[in-house]
């Protein structure tokens, strides 16, 4: 095997939300093919020996450690987003590439320091969300404006929820000031991401916000608001309180000038398969008076919010990425962050600084 088809070793920091990335994405999941799990960390030293058994890989204790460690080529990054850009950093610095997730930082000015010096270097740092490359649907939504001539976009709306059973465990996101309005931070950075790429340069934020299931003292259910530069205005909702059977279906329906796109989830039993699949609508005009509606299915593991191990493995591995997101985008989501935390309280708008 050649050096360009090796897998990548991957050392994993942050085990609270890291585990589920281990055990969903990378020991038997997309990951795996292109992902060697060589180690792991944790802050808690017992919760990091009891994973590195059942792994059956090696247990470091620290970052420092993993990036003193030759064999390490890259790090998966998955501690709170407060300071991550200094983690980030740290690791560039040390020659290893990172794979981390949102919300990637909540310093647009750290975060575009850390972005622009990884170019520097020639390393990679890819997230989740805004992924590396635009997904299958966003990509698809894209072709459709163009072969269409669909005109901007007017309005749009996002949503997604699941059913949480939480309590107060004194983490950061029982915090305000580190998980403001804490659906949205949790789960709708998603829509934020989808819509910045599809809608433009944000302009002004207004959310609300309630508690009426959870045990934590942030919110459990919110809606934001956003006006664009261009006049679009959107909508995105987060719920922790909704069990339909349908968990985080990341709906989408987005009008432009002259034709409307829907995204929504049809489960599994609906195809007879294992493999849930989204679906996505065109109805647009087509001339002055031609309707056109078409669909298309795509699997749910390739829209927005997956994690593109392939693209990771081939950028880490010298290949170049056609499309790829601007770090301008992925600052943006942050500032979007960053004016929601201020008007979280507040019974007025807030600008985008």
């Amino acid at each position: 095997m050649s050096t360009k088809d090796k897998r990548i070793k991957l050392a994993l920091v942050g085990l609270n939300f890291g585990k589920h990335i281990i055990e969903s994405q990378l020991l038997d999941g997309p990951g795996s093919k292109y992902i060697e799990l060589v180690g792991i960390c944790d802050l808690d030293a017992a919760k990091a020996k009891t994973f590195g058994g059942k792994y059956a890989v090696r247990v470091f204790e620290s970052l420092d450690s993993i990036l003193k460690e030759p064999e390490v080529e890259a790090v998966g990054l998955f501690t709170p987003p407060r300071g991550r850009a200094k983690l980030l950093d740290s690791i560039i610095s040390a020659g290893k590439h990172v794979m981390t997730t949102k919300p990637f930082e909540d310093d647009p000015a750290a975060a575009m320091a850390v972005l622009k010096k990884a170019k520097k270097l020639g390393k990679v740092i890819h997230l989740n969300s805004p992924s590396p490359v635009p997904s299958d649907d966003i990509r698809q939504i894209f072709e459709w404006r163009d072969k269409y001539k669909l005109g901007q976009p007017i309005s749009a709306r996002w949503e997604t929820y699941a059913r949480y059973f939480e309590k107060a465990d004194g983490s950061w996101m029982d915090d305000p000031g580190k998980c403001p309005v804490a659906p949205i931070f949790r789960l709708g950075i998603y829509g934020i991401n989808d819509l910045l790429q599809l809608c433009g340069n944000p302009k002004e934020i207004h959310v609300m916000h309630s508690r009426i299931f959870t045990g934590r003292p942030t919110s459990d259910n919110a809606q934001m608001s956003i006006r664009f530069e261009n006049g679009c205005v959107s909508s995105i909702l987060g719920s922790f309180c909704i069990n339909d059977g349908n968990v985080y279906p990341n709906n989408l329906i987005i009008h432009f000038e002259k034709g409307t796109v829907t995204r929504s989830i049809l489960s599994s039993e609906f195809f007879g398969k294992t493999r849930d699949k989204v679906t996505l609508t065109l109805q647009a005009l087509k001339g002055k008076d031609e309707k056109v509606t078409e669909t298309v299915f795509i699997d749910r593991d390739a829209i927005s919010g997956g994690y593109q191990w392939n693209n990771f493995h081939k950028a880490v591995r010298g290949g170049k990425l056609e499309n790829e997101i601007s770090p301008d985008l992925i600052v943006n989501s942050i500032r979007v962050l960053n004016a929601m935390k201020k008007d979280q309280f507040s019974n007025t708008s807030a600008m985008i600084d």
